[in-house]
Formats: structure tokens, C-alpha cells, sequence
């Protein structure tokens, strides 16, 4: 078999280890993430006791799942950084999808918990709410916790690739979202005296964490199942098309570019055409050189280039190289 056709079958891998200091950020953060759940849940509950809201109770529900949901992405974190082994050659990474999966099925049930809650108050008849000004300050005071909680999770999440992290960090803003209906609810019924308005905040409420709820749940499924990132895809293209066009090592063309997320963990294959006259060296070359170059711009994970001759009898670089020889 000579060189030109044993570059067909050419294939290279390169592997990007995951960085440690990244890991234990994402796991630091989960455990501030846990800590703010804890003390939220502690200041919601406190003044659904002292006032009877049925919106200051729907969002103590949610804190209740802020916690699970944290100490679920803490225990998913630390999993998923155990190494390939022989039953999972690809890594653990994917326990943070089904992290994502579960929280947006408990965000869902809560939301349908409030709404049964809501039908039960309007079916009885509801007590007048009391001590608004203390249901106030404490809900707003879990408001300021968690939305500076939230932008800080979702920046640690994306800023490593981490799904649960991010899927958390979404959670905690939509809950700053329903808590601040919720401080509007009370206001209105402060001043209106009117408790309905109080019940129709908390249905609302209900409504929109069984629609998030089942959103976050829908992208866990779809990552599991293979979902490819359109901004990754961009961004690996973008790599090879200037190398296409001219930029060092150059090619032919490529195709085939397929991706997934493991987790933090990216999985990399490409299809890169080069003239058929290079030796399986230069081709091995530009797959490593290329491979990091990917890799460098999308994240920790493995990057497989497969080799093929250019089959353009037009290709102005096959030409070129044709002429050198």
C-alpha cells in the first residue's frame, strides 16, 4: 500500500485534560449555591409564617427546590470528574444532563404543587394576609441573595462548560424573576387591601415554573440524547475555514465535523481533505496542529481528525503542491 492511499485511512486524536482550578471553581460555587438556597428557603418560609401569602408560599416552595437542585448539581459536579473507565470509556460527564433533567422536573412539580395549593385557598376561602411589611423585608432581602447568586453561577457555569452549574444559575434568576411578582403581589394587596390579587400572583407563579420547569427538562433530555451546540459547531468551523482559506497548516477542504457535550467534555471528529501528494507526516502534522487549535478554541475534551486526499481535479492547493513536486 503506498503513502497516497494509507492517507485515507489516516486518523489523529488529540485529548485536552480537564483543568483542575476550573473543577474545583464549579464545585466551590455549587456549595455557595447550596448555602444561599438554605438561607433564602429560611428567610421565604419565615415570612410565609408571619403572613399567610399564598405567593410568599409558592416561593418558599421553590427555594425548597433551589436546595435539592443544588445539592443534586454538587453530587453531579463531583461525578462527573471521575475519569473514563472500562464501562464508561467517554467519561462520566453526562451525570450533569441528567442533573439539568432533574431540576427541571422538580421546578415543573412544584409549580403544579403551588397551583393545587392556590385551588385549595380559593376552594376554602382565604384568611387576610398579616404583617406585610415584615413579609416584605424578608422576601426581599432572599431576593437580593438570590439574584446575585444566580449571575454569579450562570458566569462560573458557562465560563467552564458546566450544564449543571448553569442550569442552576438559570434556575436561581427565574426565582428572582416569580420572587419579584411575588414583592408586587404584596405591595398591591398593601394597597388595595384586596387578598385575591395575592392568590392570582401565586397562580401565575405556578404557571410559569411548571413552563420553565419542563423547558430545563427538555434540554437535559436533548443533551443526553446527543444534542449538538450551534454556537460549538460555529466556532469549530470557523477554525477550519481559515484554514481553508490560506492560514498555516493549510487544507483542502473538510466535512463531516460532528460534536457533543459530555458534560464539561467535548467530542470531536473531522473529515480534513489535503492534497494527495503530502506523506502521511505532513498529514499527521496538520491533523495534530489542527486538532489542538480546536480544541484550544472550544474547551477541555478529544478531537479526532480523519485524513482523506482531495479528490477536486480543480483544487488550486492540489496544483500548487503538484507543482512543488
Amino acid at each position: 500500500m503506498n503513502a497516497i492511499t494509507r492517507i485515507r485511512y489516516l486518523s489523529r486524536m488529540v485529548t485536552r485534560a480537564p483543568d483542575p482550578s476550573s473543577a474545583r471553581r464549579v464545585k466551590n460555587a455549587a456549595r455557595w449555591a447550596i448555602a444561599v438556597g438554605v438561607v433564602g428557603f429560611g428567610l421565604k418560609l419565615s415570612g410565609w409564617l408571619m403572613t399567610g401569602s399564598d405567593a410568599v408560599f409558592s416561593d418558599a416552595l421553590e427555594s425548597i427546590v433551589n436546595i435539592v437542585a443544588s445539592v443534586g448539581a454538587l453530587l453531579a459536579l463531583t461525578y462527573a470528574e471521575r475519569p473514563p473507565d472500562r464501562e464508561h470509556p467517554y467519561g462520566h460527564g453526562p451525570i450533569e444532563f441528567v442533573s439539568a433533567l432533574f431540576e427541571g422536573a422538580l421546578v415543573a412539580v412544584a409549580g403544579l404543587v403551588i397551583l393545587t395549593h392556590c385551588a385549595e385557598s380559593m376552594y376554602r376561602g382565604r384568611a387576610p394576609i398579616q404583617e406585610i411589611d415584615a413579609g416584605l423585608v424578608l422576601v426581599g432581602i432572599s431576593a437580593v441573595l438570590n439574584g446575585l447568586a444566580g449571575v454569579a453561577l450562570l458566569r462560573v457555569g458557562r465560563a467552564t462548560g458546566s450544564a449543571a452549574l448553569e442550569g442552576d444559575g438559570k434556575h436561581l434568576l427565574a426565582d428572582l424573576v416569580t420572587t419579584a411578582a411575588v414583592l408586587g403581589g404584596l405591595v398591591a394587596v398593601r394597597v388595595t387591601e384586596l387578598a385575591w390579587i395575592d392568590t392570582a400572583v401565586a397562580i401565575a407563579v405556578g404557571v410559569l415554573l411548571a413552563i420553565v420547569g419542563s423547558r430545563v427538562a427538555y434540554k437535559g433530555v436533548s443533551a443526553i440524547i446527543g444534542y449538538s451546540d450551534a454556537q460549538d459547531h460555529s466556532t469549530i468551523v470557523a477554525v477550519l475555514e481559515r484554514h481553508r482559506q490560506g492560514d498555516e497548516p493549510c487544507i483542502c477542504s473538510f466535512a463531516s465535523v460532528r460534536h457533543r457535550h459530555h458534560g464539561r467534555a467535548h467530542f470531536i471528529d473531522m473529515h480534513l481533505r489535503v492534497p494527495r501528494t503530502l506523506s502521511i507526516v505532513e498529514s499527521h502534522d496538520i491533523a495534530s496542529r489542527l486538532e489542538r487549535e480546536v480544541l484550544d478554541a472550544i474547551g477541555e475534551g478529544t478531537a479526532t481528525a480523519h485524513m482523506e486526499p482531495c479528490g477536486d481535479a480543480q483544487c488550486s492547493r492540489c496544483q500548487a503542491s503538484n507543482d512543488r513536486s
